[in-house]
C-alpha cells in the first residue's frame, strides 16, 4: 500500500498530461462541491423554518366555527353559532387525553393612545395558557395570569413593535397606562413571540393582548369563545383526539355530525409532519441531483483512465510478460483512479464546507428579524458519508479500466508497438 515506487508511478501517470488530469479532476471537484452546497442550503432552509415554529405546542390543534352547511334537529342550514367558555371544562372533563385547553378571542384593530402618541394595532383576548401553547419572550414585566382573568383586570401586554411606536428606546413602560376601546389599561408586560412562524389574529409583537374575560365584556359577548386551542398529553396523537373534540362540540351545539364546514380545525401536529416530509423529500432530491452530477465526474475519470491504459499498452504487456500478477495490475489501475478522485473530491468537500461557513457568518452579521434561512452547514455524518462516496467513486472509476488492462496480452502489446 505504501510502496514508494508505486506511488511515484501514480504521480507520473497523473501528471503525464496535466491539462487532461485537471479537467477530469474538476468534474469530481464540481460534483462533490455542488452536493455539499445543495445539502448545506437544504439544511439552512430546514433550520430557518424550524426555528420560526420551534417552541409552539406541536401536539395541538385550533378549533373555530363557521355557518352550518346542513340542517339538523330543526335548525336551518346557514345558522351561525359560537363555542362557549363552558366548552373548555367539558372537553377537559370528558376527553382524558387533553392536557389543557386555551380560549382565544379576536379583537378589533383599534387606535391606541399613550400620552401624546398614538398608533393602531390588532387586539386579542388571551389567557395565561396562551403563553404555554405559544411561548412569549417577555422584554419587560410579565404575561397575563389567572387573577387578571378572574378579576377582569384592565391590564394589557404590549407587543414589541407597538411598544417601539409609543415609547422611547429603553423606557420601562410597566405600570403606565394607555387607552384602547376608550378604556385605560395598565401595561404589565412587553413581549415578542418566541415562535415567529405562527400567528393567530396577528403577530404577537404587533398586537396588544388583554385578559379574554375583559374582551368578552368589551364585546358584550357573554361567554363566547372564538377559537379553542387543544393541547394533547405527551405520547398522544392530536390526530386521534381531533375527531373526538369535533364530535363532542358538535353534539353540544346541535351540529350535524356530517357537517364538516360548521366546525373546522387546524391540526398543528399534521402541519409539523408535512414540514418534515417536505424537507425529507427535498433532502432526497438533493442527494439524487448531487450524486447524478458526481456520477458524470466518475464517468469522466473512468474514460481518462481508459485512455491512459490504452497509452500504456506496451508497458502493461511487458509487465504481464515478466510475470506481473493480474491482481497487482488491477490494484495499480484502481489506485490511480482513486488517488485522482479522492484528491479532487476532498478538495471539493473542503471548498464546499468553506463556502457554507462564509455564508453562515455573512447571514449572522447581516440578517435581522425573521430569517427563513440559517445555519447552512452539513453535519459530521453527512461529511463522513460524502468522504465514503468519494472513495467508492474512485474505486468504481477504476474497475472498467482495470478490466481493460487485464485483456492486454504481452504478445499483442509487442505486436501493436511494432
Amino acid at each position: 500500500m505504501f510502496d514508494l515506487d508505486s506511488w511515484q508511478e501514480i504521480w507520473v501517470t497523473i501528471t503525464r498530461n496535466k491539462r487532461r488530469s485537471l479537467l477530469t479532476a474538476f468534474g469530481i471537484f464540481w460534483g462533490i462541491f455542488m452536493l455539499v452546497i445543495m445539502l448545506g442550503a437544504g439544511n439552512g432552509l430546514s433550520e430557518g423554518v424550524a426555528s420560526d415554529i420551534q417552541g409552539f405546542s406541536e401536539n395541538s390543534a385550533l378549533f373555530f366555527t363557521n355557518n352550518t352547511s346542513e340542517p339538523y334537529k330543526g335548525f336551518r342550514k346557514g345558522r351561525y353559532w359560537n363555542m362557549q367558555e363552558e366548552d373548555l371544562d367539558i372537553l377537559e372533563a370528558q376527553i382524558k387525553d387533553i392536557k389543557y385547553t386555551v380560549p382565544f378571542l379576536m379583537g378589533q384593530n383599534v387606535t391606541v393612545v399613550y400620552r401624546d402618541k398614538s398608533t393602531s394595532c390588532n387586539t386579542k383576548g388571551n389567557s395565561p395558557l396562551y403563553n404555554q401553547m405559544m411561548p412569549q419572550h417577555m422584554i419587560y414585566g410579565r404575561y397575563i395570569n389567572h387573577m387578571d382573568v378572574q378579576d377582569r383586570r384592565k391590564v394589557c401586554v404590549v407587543g414589541r413593535r407597538v411598544y417601539e411606536e409609543l415609547f422611547r428606546a429603553g423606557e420601562d413602560p410597566i405600570g403606565t397606562y394607555l387607552k384602547l376601546y376608550n378604556i385605560n389599561f395598565q401595561i404589565i408586560g412587553v413581549s415578542e413571540p418566541s415562535v415567529r412562524g405562527v400567528n393567530i389574529n396577528g403577530r404577537d409583537d404587533e398586537v396588544i393582548s388583554i385578559p379574554y374575560s375583559v374582551m368578552q365584556q368589551i364585546q358584550n359577548s357573554g361567554t363566547i369563545i372564538h377559537l379553542i386551542g387543544v393541547v394533547a398529553n405527551e405520547n398522544v396523537s392530536m390526530s386521534v383526539l381531533e375527531p373526538q373534540v369535533e364530535a363532542l362540540l358538535k353534539a353540544r351545539h346541535n351540529i350535524a355530525p356530517t357537517d364538516d364546514f360548521a366546525l373546522e380545525s387546524i391540526n398543528v401536529e399534521r402541519i409539523f409532519k408535512q414540514f418534515e416530509m417536505l424537507f425529507t423529500g427535498i433532502s432526497v432530491l438533493i442527494w439524487i441531483v448531487g450524486l447524478g452530477t458526481l456520477l458524470a465526474g466518475v464517468v469522466g475519470v473512468s474514460n481518462i483512465i481508459m485512455v491512459t491504459v490504452r497509452e500504456r499498452t506496451k508497458e502493461i504487456g511487458v509487465r504481464r510478460a515478466i510475470g506481473a500478477k493480474p491482481a497487482s495490475i488491477i490494484f495499480q489501475i484502481i489506485k490511480e483512479s482513486t488517488v485522482l478522485t479522492v484528491a479532487a473530491g476532498f478538495l471539493g468537500l473542503a471548498f464546499g464546507v468553506l463556502v457554507l461557513d462564509l455564508a453562515d457568518k455573512f447571514l449572522l452579521q447581516n440578517m435581522t428579524g425573521e430569517v427563513f434561512f440559517k445555519n447552512p452547514q452539513i453535519n459530521f455524518t453527512v461529511a463522513l458519508s460524502a468522504a465514503a462516496i468519494i472513495l467508492l467513486c474512485g474505486v468504481l472509476a477504476g474497475i472498467l479500466p482495470a478490466y481493460r488492462a487485464l485483456q492486454i496480452k504481452a504478445i499483442d502489446a509487442i505486436r501493436e508497438e511494432n
